[in-house]
């Protein structure tokens, strides 16, 4: 099967998953109920939720991101970093998890840093956002224990949140060990690499091995670490008045710990790469918690849910298109860009 053929198999297939769960979301509802709620929505808070969501939880993330780069290259400008984020948004949007691989690679071309370093940090990047997403859901289960033991009554919901905790926590521990004893952890893999590999890959896989744990350096300097926990903390609350505002745009009787479960929930479903930045399991997820967990009507609900995946994905994409057009890329350059996925040079620069 030729690449081409693949590429096109495998963009079907992930639409007719997004459409299916869309189905699974919608099926049930009035739609004339689902055109007045949508008619009704207060718009003003709904593009403010977003914007909130986008722009400062965007400029957040850069901020934090920054703090990881450090120890390859000090004081990266923000502009670099938050242009390269909303770039690689706009990517994921259109591309499920394109973005991951062009942000790191964008910034890298700009500050003539080591690409596979850059895509190190997004990994770390990623570790602290699961994290940060497993505390919240400890806080939830806390809080809404019995909502969600009645709305999920077949799942021991403590039971996974903890084991998932201890996977991630061992594997932070894990990197830690390696980054500390870095000279015999490259021994170690140049002896596997060579045991099992041809000689023409094992050098180039333990040099790559080495560059994406520089994407870990950070965990060598703890002066950082106070500012990385609370932009964290910063990042995670951004997102939950964005969702909080949505909420308000619906007039819901709901508060900031209800948005914060929404949230939680509709963050364990985005995980997923769907296209249209998870479209159809975003309104699924969405969609139950506000109807099984709060009783909410499934026009209010669906309605809750398309507008507020429908104006991140616009706004991701707008604001992503003009960094795209200022930066003066182009389709071509983006996808050599996000085509070095599989040779992320362990070398600085470009």
């Amino acid at each position: 099967m030729s690449v081409n053929i693949k590429k096109y198999v495998k963009s079907v297939l992930l639409l007719a998953v997004t459409f299916f769960f869309l189905y699974l979301a919608f099926r049930g509802n009035d739609f004339g109920k689902l055109y007045a709620e949508l008619k009704n929505a207060n718009y003003f808070y709904a593009i403010a939720g977003a914007l909130t969501g986008i722009v400062i939880g965007s400029f957040i993330r850069a901020l934090r991101w920054r703090y990881f780069l450090n120890p390859l290259k000090r004081n990266i400008p923000m502009y670099n970093l938050f242009s390269s984020i909303m770039v690689g948004y706009m990517m994921n949007s259109i591309i499920p998890r394109a973005g991951e691989i062009y942000r790191p690679v964008l910034l890298a071309n700009k500050e003539k840093i080591s690409r596979t370093s850059a895509f190190g940090t997004i990994l770390v990047e990623r570790v602290f956002d699961v994290l940060t997403m497993l505390i919240s859901f400890g806080i939830c289960v806390i809080y809404f224990r019995q909502k969600l033991s009645s709305a999920f009554p077949d799942y021991n919901l403590e039971a996974i949140s903890l084991y998932t905790f201890i996977v991630i926590f061992l594997f932070i521990i894990f990197i830690i060990v390696i980054l500390f004893n870095l000279e015999k952890s490259e021994a170690i893999i140049e002896k596997l690499t060579k045991k099992f590999l041809p000689e023409k890959y094992h050098k180039k896989i333990g040099e790559i091995f080495v560059s994406l744990i520089n994407g870990f350096l950070f965990i060598k300097y703890p002066k950082y670490y106070i500012q990385i926990f609370i932009l964290s903390a910063l990042l995670w609350f951004s997102y939950v008045i964005s969702t909080y505002l949505t909420i308000l745009a619906f007039d819901l009787d709901l508060n900031l710990l209800d948005a914060n479960l929404i949230l939680t929930m509709i963050t364990f479903a985005v995980t997923i790469p769907l296209p249209a930045n998870s479209a159809g399991i975003y309104h699924l997820f969405c969609t139950a918690t506000l109807v099984n967990i709060y009783g909410i009507n499934n026009e209010t609900a669906f309605g809750f849910a398309t507008v507020s995946h429908l104006l991140g994905l616009l706004g991701l994409i707008i604001i992503g298109a003009y960094f795209f057009l200022k930066e003066n890329l182009n389709i071509k350059k983006a996808k050599e860009i996000s085509g070095q996925e599989s040779k992320l040079d362990p070398g600085s620069g470009i």
